[in-house]
């Protein structure tokens, strides 16, 4: 008679433990889950503000390179140099895009990053130093189209 009892201690002992951790490891099961959670919302955000760093620095070189086609004086090579500095953000841009989300982003990113490049060439190369002026105006469209077809893959991979 005394091993029974034995027997429903043990049963109820181990009753009692694994109801009292039930609790505890529904707890930890949506901690984790939410942390998870967390994470890919975080991760989800910087992508997001890195490709919106990147539209942003697209624009800004488009737009020194318009006010450097209107400008005529001796300032123009502290234009040109702004425009210098403006592509290198956009390359920079690009390359942190390319890091965070290069499954679909990366190529697109790319491509912008050449656009700018060539339209910064262009904009040194149809400047006139001597006479402060863009002799050779160049166009921004291949900027805006890369900047474009950018905004659409990240629209489609964010889901907005």
């Amino acid at each position: 008679m005394p091993e029974v009892s034995l027997y429903v201690a043990l049963i109820t002992a181990a009753a009692a433990i694994v109801g009292a951790s039930l609790p505890l490891i529904t707890t930890l099961l949506r901690d984790v889950r939410q942390a998870e959670r967390d994470r890919r919302e975080r991760i989800a955000g910087s992508q997001q503000q890195v490709c919106l760093n990147l539209l942003g620095s697209a624009g800004e070189l488009r737009t020194q390179v318009e006010n450097a086609a209107d400008y005529q004086g001796p300032k123009m090579t502290d234009l040109l140099a702004e425009i210098r500095k403006c592509a290198e953000a956009v390359r920079q841009n690009a390359a942190i895009v390319e890091l965070l989300a290069p499954a679909k982003l990366g190529e697109p990113a790319e491509r912008l990053a050449k656009a700018a490049e060539r339209l910064t060439a262009a904009a040194v190369e149809g400047t006139d130093q001597k006479n402060g002026q863009m002799v050779k105006v160049p166009s921004t469209a291949e900027l805006a189209g890369a900047m474009s077809a950018f905004k659409d893959q990240a629209r489609t991979e964010f889901g907005t």
